[in-house]
């Protein structure tokens, strides 16, 4: 039994992060995202052929090109390939959680075999791991909310070598290309929607629990 608790704990913390890794990498590549919050700020006026610049980024991003545009200084092309590296270490991490996370699962399934022991065991992991991942979730959206520039500047301070991640909107098109508000409507975004996937897996690990009762 000591080992199904300890799974059932290792279940519940890996739900947040996997969580947040799996929105991020499928909302953070919508280019219909993008292309709206394009028009919205005007970015085309600043940034001749944003979208195709743009697509030339999120390739070299998502690796699938190593070319970097011409446009971009010695700077920016560092600080993308510093943001490719971490968009692949997030992608690896990704993977890792969802092959643990349906490992442990099967596992326990295994050691429990009765019905009503795994459905009130992943009623819990699914209870408990959805309203943590919940009050996360929520956070970081009060936090965006309230005071987004000290939100972005902490984010990079963690993730990046100081001095990489600043540029000047006069010289450097970086940050005409994408200004900061389009990153503060994509983290508000990002939370919104693992705000109600949390939810809904909460509601989901309630479901079996109330049925694990019936049985």
């Amino acid at each position: 039994m000591k080992l199904i608790s300890f799974a059932k704990f290792l279940l519940v913390l890996i739900i947040p992060l996997m969580l947040f890794l799996i929105v991020l990498n499928i909302t953070g590549f919508d280019d219909l995202f993008y292309k709206e919050k394009f028009d919205e700020y005007n970015v085309e006026e600043n940034v001749p052929k944003a979208d195709s610049l743009h697509q030339k980024v999120m390739g070299f991003i998502k690796g699938d090109s190593n070319d970097l545009p011409s446009e971009f200084n010695e700077k920016e092309k560092q600080h993308l390939r510093d943001v490719r590296k971490l968009i692949g270490f997030g992608t690896v991490v990704m993977y890792i959680l969802v092959i643990l996370f349906i490992g442990l699962l099967a596992f326990s399934a295994f050691t429990l075999k009765a019905s009503t022991y795994i459905n009130k065991f992943v009623g819990k992991v699914l209870l408990f791991g959805g309203l943590l991942t919940l009050g996360l979730a929520l956070l970081v959206f009060v936090l965006i909310s309230a005071d987004f520039d000290s939100s972005f500047e902490s984010f990079h301070k963690m993730l990046f070598e100081y001095g990489t991640y600043s540029f000047d909107a006069s010289k450097e098109m970086i940050v005409n290309l994408y200004p900061e508000q389009l990153f503060m409507d994509l983290g508000i975004r990002i939370s919104k929607h693992i705000i109600i996937t949390s939810s809904l897996i909460a509601l989901a690990g309630v479901f079996l629990l109330f049925k694990s009762k019936r049985e």
